[in-house]
């Protein structure tokens, strides 16, 4: 008889195991074609408003269900894959070729530099926009007609809130902290729109849970002042299991500015391409339009340049 209960239970916890086995999640591996070494921070997109990360190995957890993925990394040819059919596989992306001819890095440091700040920085807080997972919200800085000089690009600047509260009635119980892509990039001629290309190799990564010193996020080496403007753009990035809707820390400061909005967005896991801030349909509500009396929020981003 307690050979049989034994027999049971041993039954039982293998059925519970095999069944854990089988639902647990997918896994890929995503390299570089050239070099075969891992790629951090792909975002992967399995539709119905869900995706994520790869971590520091390169690897991404894909869900039970997920049909088909499209891999994106702002250096890499965009790919889409199906279904996986084993535990485990690699995928490699291709390197994009970059063609930004008209910015040039600079390798000159000078003894004494005196800088100035551009961008919405010194404006007045007023709300925040709350992290997200595959979130990523841009500035559009233009080049001022006014400058004798094309100016050097040093640093990228955020007003970042790292507090556990979204606006002041909600606060995330359980907070988590995302790592930042901070990136430089041109318009697009034809939509206005940030290109799917960095000026600065991809981006500056600000580890999760760090901020920012005084000066901002420091460039490798400078760069020229684009003739055609520049966008800052930050994005939010974590490789926990969470949903798009889910709050990250930090929150974006911003601003509401009258004269007009440059303030760009992209929800990534939602499957929606960049768009104006003020075109957000939530900013349509009445109730929205007179809590801002009309006005659109502006993120609170900026650069330090030299002359």
């Amino acid at each position: 008889m307690r050979q049989r209960t034994r027999d049971k239970r041993f039954l039982l916890l293998l059925a519970m195991l095999s069944a854990a086995t089988f639902g647990m999640a997918q896994k890929a591996i995503v390299k570089d074609s050239l070099t075969n070494k891992p790629i951090s921070f792909v975002s992967g997109y399995f539709g119905n408003e869900f995706g994520g990360y790869t971590d520091e190995k390169g690897e991404i957890a894909i869900p039970e269900r997920a049909g088909q993925m499209r891999l994106s990394h702002i250096c890499y040819m965009t790919k889409s894959v199906p279904a996986l059919t084993a535990d485990s596989q690699t995928i490699f992306l291709s390197p994009k070729i970059n063609r930004l001819g008209e910015v040039a890095v600079s390798a000159k440091a000078p003894k004494r530099i005196k800088t100035t700040e551009v961008g919405l920085m010194k404006a007045k807080t007023q709300t925040k926009h709350k992290g997200s997972n595959g979130f990523e919200m841009a500035l559009f800085i233009p080049y001022d007609s006014t400058w004798a000089v094309t100016p050097y690009i040093h640093s990228i600047l955020a007003s970042l809130d790292y507090s556990s509260h979204y606006l002041i009635f909600t606060e995330i119980k359980n907070p988590v902290f995302a790592t930042l892509r901070f990136d430089l990039r041109l318009p697009d001629a034809k939509t206005g729109a940030p290109k799917d290309e960095s000026l600065i190799d991809g981006g500056i990564l600000l580890p999760s849970g760090q901020q920012p010193s005084k000066d901002g996020i420091s460039l490798p080496c400078p760069i020229p002042f684009p003739q055609a403007g520049v966008f800052v753009v930050v994005e939010w990035i974590t490789t926990a299991q969470v949903s798009e809707s889910c709050n990250l820390v930090p929150s974006l400061n911003m601003t509401l500015n009258e004269r007009g909005n440059r303030t760009w967005n992209k929800k990534t896991f939602r499957g929606m391409d960049w768009m104006r801030e003020q075109d957000e349909p939530v900013y349509q509500n009445e109730e929205i339009q007179a809590f801002y009396k009309g006005r659109t929020p502006s993120a609170k981003l900026g650069l330090k340049i030299s002359k």
